[in-house]
């Protein structure tokens, strides 16, 4: 699972590119993507998806293959799991899944 490190203040962009995973499926994209955060350390976790002014994600391309999602605050020292699941033209459903461990450096 890949990692990022942001601190509490930062409202950060991350791209999640699935080209690889659609390249032996051609002619299916991305319809849709559903976002949660979980942390072992908060009940409800603070990260947030898409502090404002932002979006929770938005699709990159005609034919999207990638998608940038947004996220902000979180509490110094909580890790947190961002869970993607993602549902494509054809009905295909894929879960990404990533951690934001929150720093101050």
């Amino acid at each position: 699972m890949t990692t990022f490190t942001k601190q509490p203040n930062d409202a950060l962009d991350y791209d999640v590119d699935m080209s690889d995973w659609f390249a032996g499926i051609p002619g299916d994209d991305i319809q849709s993507v559903a976002i949660t955060i979980t942390s072992f350390a908060e009940p409800t976790p603070a990260l947030i998806v898409g502090p404002e002014p932002h979006p929770a994600y938005v699709l990159l391309g005609a034919n999207p293959v990638r998608f940038k999602l947004w996220l902000g605050g979180g509490t110094e020292y909580a890790d947190y799991v961002v869970t993607c699941v993602v549902k494509t033209e054809q009905d295909r459903v894929k879960e990404v899944e990533f951690t934001v461990k929150v720093r101050n450096r």
